[in-house]
C-alpha cells in the first residue's frame, strides 16, 4: 500500500501500541496527579488513529485489542518487577520475570511485525514537501526518545539487516525535530545527549536479557540487571523524557508508574 506521510503522523503501529499502553495507564494508574495528562494522551492517540481511517487507512479493531491484551500482560509482569523488592523476590525470581518479559515483548514485536506486512507500510515515507502544520506528529518528549534510540541502533547495529529501516526511522525523526524548530520551539542538544546517554544504559543492562543469554549469566544475575534497569528507567530515562515535556509545557507527559502506585 503506497502511503505519503507528509504530516508526519505517528507511525501507524507506534499510535496503536501507544494508544493501547494509555488504554492501560487509565484503567491501572490514573490518580489526581497526572488525570489530566492521560485524558490529554488519551485524545491525541484517538485524533491520530482518526487521521488514519481519514486517509483511508485500515485501524482494525482487532490489531488494537491484540495489542492491548498483549501489553496488559506486559504490565502485569513489569508490575511484579516493580514490586520485586516490598516481596522480597529473590534475584533469581526477577530473572524469572525478566525472561518472561523479554518473551513477551518478542511475542509483541511479532505482532506488530505482521500487522506491517498486512498494511505495506511502515509510514516513515514522507515525500519531498512537508506539510508545515503536522498536527498528528509524536510529541517532542517521545520524538527525542525515538531519534535516540535510533540512533544507538544506527552506531550499535551496523551489518544489521535492518539497518536500512533504522536509517529510515532516524530520517523520519530528524524530520519531526525539524518540524518542532519550525514551530518556534528551541530543541536543545543536550535534552537529544542526556536521553541517547539514558537509553544507551538502558540498552546496556537490556543487552544481556534481549539476547536469550541466562544460560550463560544465570537467572540471578539477569534479576539483578533487571532491577538496575527498572532504576535506570525511573531514574533517568523519564525524568530525561520529561525534562523536555515540562520545558516546553507539553500537554501530557510520561506518566511514572511505581510500585504500589496502580489501582
Amino acid at each position: 500500500m503506497e502511503y505519503i506521510n507528509a504530516d508526519l503522523k505517528v507511525p501507524l503501529l507506534d499510535a496503536i501500541d501507544k494508544y493501547t499502553i494509555i488504554l492501560i495507564k487509565t484503567e491501572r494508574a490514573m490518580n489526581e496527579k497526572n488525570k489530566q495528562s492521560i485524558a490529554n494522551e488519551t485524545v491525541f492517540w484517538e485524533r491520530v488513529l482518526d487521521a488514519y481511517r481519514s486517509d483511508g487507512i485500515p485501524v482494525k479493531d482487532e490489531w488494537i485489542a491484540v495489542m492491548k491484551e498483549c501489553n496488559e500482560r506486559l504490565w502485569d509482569v513489569e508490575e511484579e518487577i516493580r514490586n520485586a523488592k516490598k516481596n522480597k523476590l529473590t534475584n533469581e525470581e526477577v530473572g524469572k520475570l525478566a525472561v518472561r518479559l523479554r518473551d513477551t515483548n518478542d511475542e509483541r514485536v511479532g505482532k506488530r511485525e505482521t500487522m506491517v506486512r498486512e498494511l505495506g507500510n511502515d509510514f516513515f515515507e514522507t515525500g519531498e514537501k512537508i506539510d508545515e502544520k503536522t498536527p498528528f506528529k509524536l510529541p517532542l518528549h517521545e520524538t527525542v526518545d525515538r531519534l535516540s534510540i535510533t540512533s544507538l541502533k544506527l552506531d550499535r547495529l551496523k551489518g544489521n539487516k535492518n539497518y536500512p529501516s533504522y536509517e529510515r526511522e532516524y530520517a523520519f525523526y530528524s524530520k519531526v525535530v525539524d518540524a518542532f524548530r519550525k514551530d518556534g520551539i528551541d530543541v536543545k542538544q543536550e535534552w537529544i545527549d542526556d536521553m541517547k546517554t539514558a537509553n544507551g544504559r538502558v540498552w546496556d543492562r537490556e543487552s544481556a536479557i534481549r539476547q536469550g543469554k541466562e544460560g550463560e549469566f544465570g537467572l540471578e544475575e539477569m534479576g539483578r540487571r533487571t532491577l538496575e534497569l527498572r532504576d535506570i528507567q525511573m531514574q533517568e530515562r523519564i525524568p530525561a523524557k520529561n525534562k523536555v515535556a515540562f520545558a516546553i509545557n507539553a500537554p501530557f507527559f510520561e506518566v511514572k508508574t511505581e510500585a504500589n502506585h496502580t489501582k
